[in-house]
């Protein structure tokens, strides 16, 4: 677990386009100093990226009940009828994969099927687990095996391959991490696994933590999105590998960094009480006024984020006064509909200036969000019920602390009044193409602990 950290303030200019803070949305000068984070030494207690050895024995025992009224088992049983958690499911795995502009890639955009495998790979590592049966293993040892022999690049014309990078990037190493131990995964296939996650993957992430797409852009040119699931990346192939330098890299972008992930820049003004009286805090998020798909994206990375950070000891959850639990109850007050309709109220809301006379070479990028949009309102995304258990179970806070994510956490228990869980990869309330397997999910599964 974490030996220490410490936040010392010192003199670090903030970027072009500071994200301000301000109470009930005053706007004050840019601050001229960034917390600087110490570094940090962890001990990885295997499995400790996003599921640990707790969360298995506590849904093992769940399972064990067969009580198809408890939401875990019937997670469980959705589960194992996921398209991408069956043993017959075979590597294909590709030498390029293009997300984004395919020219000059040498071939066409392909990165659904990386998605599918990634996910597979997670979900049969986790089936096993959580069965005992040892086919799931061969089959996400097969998956992980062939793409680390055949693939050898992640490309595009344009900048979406990092999404990939970040996106598939932690998902590969969560089943790697679940897998660890499965003694037919032999060392020396683990060894090249190891090699091909930090040569192809954790390379892309890191250039584009430290880079934010090339010379001729500012900090926060990309949103929020993208650079969480490359910190979420970094982290869990740190873990797996256990690699001390990229747990820093992690701990110091989100929580001192320049980029759209520092959680000063991901929530960019401070929390203010629920108007309407719910007795929590609520924050708009840098997505708020873009749209809902992604505001609602950023609230599944961010607690996946947080939960992988508290499995080796690393307090992102309770950064800043809970500054993500205020940004997740602000995303879940406008998106969530308990009993089909959206809840009446008022959002709160200050102007953020999306890299307006940012530093960037392309002036004409930029957009002015003076209110939450309702583009995509109502999208669905999982993450409410890790960010339940966390703050109410796990840290005891009140419940009118966590009411919105917990009204979104009950929604997404049931798809058409069946009670099922929130569903994983696949899954078509989360999107029919890439956002179906944007995030690990399964929260009702793992972490539901009523």
């Amino acid at each position: 677990m974490l030996v220490f950290s410490m936040l010392l303030l010192l003199g670090v200019p903030s970027c072009a386009q500071d994200a301000p803070h301000g109470e009930n949305g005053t706007k004050p000068e840019p601050p001229s100093e960034k917390p600087v984070v110490e570094q940090v030494e962890v001990v990885f207690d295997h499995p400790c990226a996003y599921v640990n050895a707790e969360d298995l024995d506590r849904v093992c025992r769940r399972i064990s009940g067969k009580d198809e009224s408890d939401p875990v088992y019937a997670s469980w049983l959705e589960f194992s009828q996921n398209e991408w958690a069956q043993e017959t499911i075979r590597p294909s795995a590709l030498e390029t994969v293009v997300r984004g502009d395919p020219k000059g890639t040498g071939t066409t955009e392909n990165y659904i099927l990386c998605a599918r495998q990634a996910a597979a790979a997670f979900q049969l590592a986790l089936r096993w687990k959580l069965s005992g049966d040892e086919k799931y293993a061969e089959s996400a040892r097969a998956i992980l095996n062939e793409w680390a022999q055949v693939n050898k690049r992640i490309t595009a014309n344009d900048s979406n391959q990092y999404l990939l990078a970040g996106f598939q990037g932690y998902t590969f190493a969560n089943a790697a991490e679940l897998l660890r131990d499965y003694g037919k995964w032999t060392s020396t296939e683990q060894g090249r696994f190891k090699t091909w996650l930090k040569e192809v993957w954790y390379a892309k992430n890191h250039w584009f933590l430290e880079n934010h797409g090339g010379p001729h852009v500012c900090d926060l040119h990309y949103w929020s999105n993208w650079e969480l699931a490359n910190l979420a990346s970094v982290l869990a192939i740190g873990i797996y590998l256990e690699d001390q330098v990229m747990v820093n890299e992690v701990n110091t972008q989100f929580l001192s960094g320049k980029g759209s992930g520092a959680l000063s820049n991901l929530v960019p003004f401070d929390p203010v009480p629920d108007p309407d009286g719910s007795g929590g805090m609520i924050a708009q998020c840098m997505e708020s006024g873009r749209d809902q798909g992604h505001a609602t994206l950023c609230v599944s990375l961010v607690a996946e984020l947080c939960r992988m950070a508290q499995n080796i000891g690393l307090d992102f959850w309770g950064a800043d006064g809970n500054r993500v639990l205020a940004m997740a109850e602000y995303v879940a007050k406008y998106n969530v509909r308990p009993d089909g309709a959206f809840l009446p109220g008022t959002m709160p809301f200050t102007e953020y200036r999306y890299c307006m006379g940012c530093s960037c070479g392309n002036q004409t990028h930029g957009a002015v969000h003076s209110t939450v949009s309702a583009n995509a309102r109502g999208k669905e995304r999982p993450g409410w019920e890790l960010i339940r258990t966390h703050y109410v179970r796990e840290k005891e806070l009140p419940e009118s602390a966590c009411h919105y994510s917990a009204l979104f956490a009950a929604q997404l228990r049931y798809r058409d009044g069946v009670l099922t869980g929130d569903g994983g990869a696949g899954d078509l309330r989360y999107g029919t193409a890439s956002g179906a397997f944007d995030q690990l999910g399964w929260g009702t599964l793992l972490f539901y602990d009523e």
